[in-house]
């Protein structure tokens, strides 16, 4: 099977699809080519009733960065950046829809749009290294089209608690929300760990998970008009001054002017 774009590899050994989000350029982040490869995965695997679960994790010690903010995405202006927000989101939702066990296992920073990638997953495993944080607000940016996800998963409000405060987090904590559904002390027990979750899926009907899990995934519907708002929302935040001035001190590893350093 081929990937669709370079920052994603995939391969399939039986019912189970692993895909690895691997670009240390841009720290795992979602990107237009990861997007664009996440979509293509998906066209791939939504109708393969012989598919029995989808492991997604991430190289190089990164789960997800989250968005790529580059310049030219700066300086394109709201509607193409509603535009692109709107991009990720189709990717949230169809990932979260998949008619398969998705499973996320986490060993390095899943942060932003990458923690909202976690909270679309069914289960969600921890490696030693794994750390979480809703972060756009510490850029002057909202997590706007995560939102629904991430409430989803963890509740109003740890993710009021978590966006607010742009925190980062680990496994325990992660676990204590809801976030992760397990963890492990080390690389050899988080392979034995996700072998034991691939082993448990393996003995479930396909046609029955992807019944079941459409059946529970619409009684928390996304509400109709949110992903437009989010877009906007979000699109507004980048080309604020907030936005622009969290993004440039992000680039240039300082704190941003509103930091009082208390």
């Amino acid at each position: 099977m081929t990937d669709g774009g370079r920052p994603l590899s995939v391969e399939r050994r039986g019912g189970i699809i692993t895909a690895t989000i691997d670009d240390p350029e841009t720290r795992n982040a979602m990107s237009d080519a990861l997007l664009a490869a996440l979509g293509y995965l998906f066209d791939t695997v939504a109708g393969d009733r012989t598919l029995k679960a989808l492991l997604v994790h991430g190289a190089g010690g990164r789960f997800c960065a989250g968005a790529q903010l580059k310049s030219d995405v700066l300086a394109a202006g709201h509607d193409a950046i509603a535009a692109l927000s709107k991009r990720g989101a189709e990717v949230y939702r169809r990932l979260a829809a998949l008619p398969l066990a998705v499973v996320a296992v986490v060993d390095g920073p899943a942060f932003g749009g990458g923690f909202g990638l976690a909270c679309c997953a069914d289960i969600v495993l921890c490696g030693p290294r794994a750390r979480f944080a809703l972060s756009e607000t510490t850029l002057g940016l909202v997590p706007a089209q995560i939102a629904p996800f991430v409430v989803s998963r963890i509740g109003l409000p740890a993710a009021r608690r978590l966006a607010l405060g742009g925190t980062v987090i680990g496994a325990d904590e992660a676990l204590a929300i809801g976030l992760a559904d397990a963890a492990a002390a080390d690389e050899a027990e988080l392979a034995e760990l996700t072998a034991k979750v691939l082993a448990s899926i393996d003995r479930c009907g396909p046609h029955a998970n992807a019944a079941t899990k459409a059946l529970l995934l619409s009684l928390e519907a996304i509400p109709e008009g949110f992903v437009d708002r989010a877009a906007d929302v979000f699109a507004a935040a980048v080309c604020g001054e907030e936005g622009r001035e969290g993004v440039q001190a992000f680039r240039e590893k300082r704190n941003p002017r509103w930091v009082e350093g208390l």
